[in-house]
């Protein structure tokens, strides 16, 4: 029989991420069948895909979605029986890259017998389902079907012999062959990005900000990265750039300002041991604003793009000058963004809610300059915290996807695929971790062509207007 959930579901989930098929959805979701998406069957509570479940047949000795769940609400369904010979053909075609040994798990074996009447969810078999199929069910090449049946204990032990080591490692060289897609560019992605340009309008704005980033990198934070979406290019403006040039100005500035304070206030000659003091104290003043401007930088370690490049004392009288420069920055945005939660609470057992969402493509910005767009697509970084996990000894670090890029009506398609057979069998029975995604990214102007880049769990496509 097929399992079903009652109307006594408490939807409390525990069952959805045990079952080796992903044949469980949240009520009011659609599911997914042979990359086909089809209208939920319940709304209030989870329930279970027909032709998706196997009874754990394969997999398990007991039906898994009944054994976590806390009241009972599992059960086999009366209006659908299934033979093990059908439930254990369907779970090889769920799972064309598992190969399942002739003595596989089933709840259909009990006490060694080869297909003995069992219990699930205590509630007893009807007859017809007690056949004997392990035999058109065992594969021919299978060394083990000939002898006789094993005791209870070893066939408690046996697991669905899975593949993956070894097919992980031609994995992991293929991925460093870096692919050439339709419609993109025959150069170097660094010549690419040599041919993009700068916003219209923008190139002079540029010049003139860029002699005067170290008195501008004085400015506030927000200020800052305002001028550095105005210009549009990061050759002529940055807010990273700005401030390291402002602090190597400080260095000079604050000791000159102090020894002038020295001579003309203080009555001191320039020539006096006083001075040297002066000196001291400004660059000890110089080094203590910097430490304090950038401090994510040198006490957390934060990367550049992640850093909050503070300004000093007197960029404040400084931020009304800039306020012209910036009214057309506050009307056209270059930058866009993927949709991404709110990350709320989350452990260690838990996922971040941005690492969930790079598991769909969802974490990604695009810079819009004058004649292309850049791109950047977040990829996962880490594998997701299960019991499974744990059980097939994966580690932590995702492995590369193997990336596929189009264009089609002037847009980008991405699209995600672990080729790693383990990682897709790990993502077959986990939630929230899908073995693919596809995600179209849109533009304001259709593209004609692009170049990418990946490294880092990242990718980087400039695309170029047509």
């Amino acid at each position: 029989m097929a399992t079903m959930i009652t109307s006594e579901c408490i939807n409390c989930g525990a069952c959805e991420p045990e079952c080796p098929n992903t044949a469980i959805y949240q009520g009011g979701v659609e599911c997914d069948f042979n990359g086909v998406s089809h209208p939920p069957v319940a709304d209030g509570i989870f329930y279970i895909v027909p032709e998706k479940c196997t009874e754990c047949v394969g997999f398990y000795d007991h039906e898994a979605c009944a054994a976590v769940c806390p009241v009972d609400c599992c059960i086999p369904n009366p209006d659908i029986v299934e033979t093990e010979a059908v439930l254990i053909a369907r779970a090889q075609q769920l799972h064309p890259e598992t190969t399942f040994a002739s003595e596989f798990p089933s709840r259909f074996r009990g006490d060694g017998a080869a297909a003995a009447p069992v219990q699930a969810n205590g509630h007893a078999e009807p007859a017809p389902v007690t056949v004997a199929a392990p035999a058109p069910a065992a594969k021919p090449a299978a060394p083990a079907a000939a002898p006789a049946p094993k005791p209870a204990a070893a066939l408690a032990k046996a697991a669905p012999t899975i593949k993956p080591a070894p097919a992980a490692k031609p994995a992991a060289s293929a991925a460093k062959t870096e692919k050439v897609f339709p419609g993109e560019l025959g150069l170097s992605f660094e010549a690419a990005l040599a041919r993009v340009q700068p916003r219209t309008g923008k190139a002079g704005l540029g010049a003139l900000l860029s002699v005067a980033q170290p008195i501008l990198g004085a400015l506030p934070f927000s200020t800052k990265k305002a001028l550095q979406e105005a210009v549009g290019d990061r050759r002529y403006f940055s807010a990273a750039t700005a401030t390291g040039l402002n602090v190597l100005l400080n260095m000079v500035l604050y000791p000159a300002l102090l020894m002038v304070v020295y001579t003309t206030v203080m009555g001191g000659t320039v020539f006096s041991q006083g001075i040297n003091k002066m000196i001291f104290l400004g660059l000890f003043l110089a080094a203590t604003e910097t430490m304090i401007r950038l401090r994510e930088a040198f006490f957390y370690g934060v990367p550049s793009d992640e850093a909050t490049f503070r300004g000093t004392f007197y960029g404040l009288p400084l931020a009304p000058l800039v306020s012209p420069f910036l009214g057309s920055a506050a009307k056209s945005r270059s930058v866009e963004k993927g949709q991404m939660a709110f990350e709320g609470y989350y452990t260690q057992e838990f996922d971040e809610k941005t690492e969930r969402a790079r598991r769909y493509g969802e974490v990604f910005t695009i810079e819009e300059l004058g004649n292309a767009y850049l791109l950047r697509m977040e990829l996962p970084r880490r594998v997701p915290v299960s019991a499974a996990k744990r059980e097939m000894g994966v580690g932590d670090e995702m492995p590369d996807y193997d990336l596929d890029l189009s264009l089609r009506d002037g847009n980008l398609m991405v699209r995600g695929k672990l080729s790693d057979p383990q990682m897709r069998k790990l993502a077959a029975i986990s939630p929230a971790f899908p073995p693919d995604f596809t995600k179209q990214i849109e533009f304001k102007r259709p593209v004609s062509n692009f170049k990418h880049r990946y490294r880092d769990k990242t990718l980087e496509v400039a695309l170029f207007k047509r």
